[in-house]
């Protein structure tokens, strides 16, 4: 089993350490990732698009050209696999917008049909789910795991086309897989609140809030997430929320390959836990894992 890797920006250039838990991930279950040469941002399905559709589409279309068509292409981020689903989609939907694109991408002497298939790295674990179980070392006892499904992983599911967009169940089986509890909450499909950051950031301190309070109140100990952005916003803010209203949040936030990770067996040093900004040791002592 092999798929070309499609890393993206935020992860190689803010969180490699969530590239690191998810390449030991992939090997020890026997999928091999494939680097290719040349991909660029993916582009951002929540900036470029929304200024130039067509030139979206054509640094999309580009990045998809080079993918060899052995398994697809996985990435570790929601965004990007949402873009390059949305170009396949956009492109295979419409043929004068395909051949619209493939006249800006001769002058790069490349050109796409529309024929890669995507993925989410989630989605691929999910399809391995048995071998999976079969692999946990450690199983996850005591984890008690508040799943954020967050927007690009699921919608527009007509796009995305994988697992229900109001009733999702992929990342909780795969927590459950991996001995741990999946806790329900309030507010469990709402937006982090990332999107708006720039534009209002009240309000996406705002939205944060209301997601960890629900998490809070429902009693999980830890926050399991698939997007590099969603972990920014969980990973970086309670600090400030800490600050701004006098809270006490320090919820460790996992990426669902770090937790899969730790389950296969790899410490918390193999996979660089030691650069998250909020710790997971109390929650380690307590559980005594």
């Amino acid at each position: 089993m092999s798929y070309d890797l499609f890393l993206g920006c935020v992860i190689p250039a803010r969180l490699p350490f969530l590239e690191a838990s998810s390449r030991k991930v992939f090997e020890k279950l026997g999928i091999k990732l494939n680097d290719v040469e040349g991909f660029s941002c993916c582009p951002d399905p929540t900036g470029i698009e929304q200024i130039d559709r067509t030139t979206w589409l054509t640094l999309g279309a580009r990045n998809l050209s080079l993918c060899k068509n052995n398994g697809g292409v996985i990435s570790f981020c929601s965004g990007c696999v949402e873009t390059l689903k949305g170009v396949n989609y956009f492109i295979n939907k419409d043929l004068t917008t395909k051949k619209e694109i493939n006249r800006h991408l001769q002058k790069v002497g490349k050109v796409y049909e529309g024929k890669t298939e995507v993925k989410h790295f989630a989605e691929i674990l999910y399809e391995n789910l048995e071998n999976i179980k079969k692999s946990v070392e450690k199983p996850l006892e005591g984890f008690k795991v508040a799943v954020h499904y967050g927007c690009h992983y699921l919608r527009p599911s007509e796009i995305i086309e994988w697992d229900d967009p109001f009733e999702p169940i992929t990342i909780d089986e795969i927590v459950k897989a991996l001995g741990a509890e999946s806790v329900e909450y309030d507010l469990k499909m709402e937006c982090c609140g990332n999107p708006v950051e720039k534009s209002d950031r009240d309000l996406s301190l705002l939205m944060i809030d209301n997601k960890l309070k629900a998490i809070e109140n429902a009693g999980a100990n830890c926050v399991a997430v698939v997007c590099p952005a969603c972990y920014q916003q969980y990973e970086f803010n309670q600090r400030e929320l800490n600050k701004r209203n006098n809270t006490e949040y320090n919820l460790p936030i996992f990426y669902l390959s770090e937790l899969v990770a730790l389950a296969f067996g790899f410490s918390p040093e193999d996979i660089g836990l030691n650069f998250h900004r909020i710790k997971p040791n109390e929650l380690f002592e307590s559980i005594h894992f």
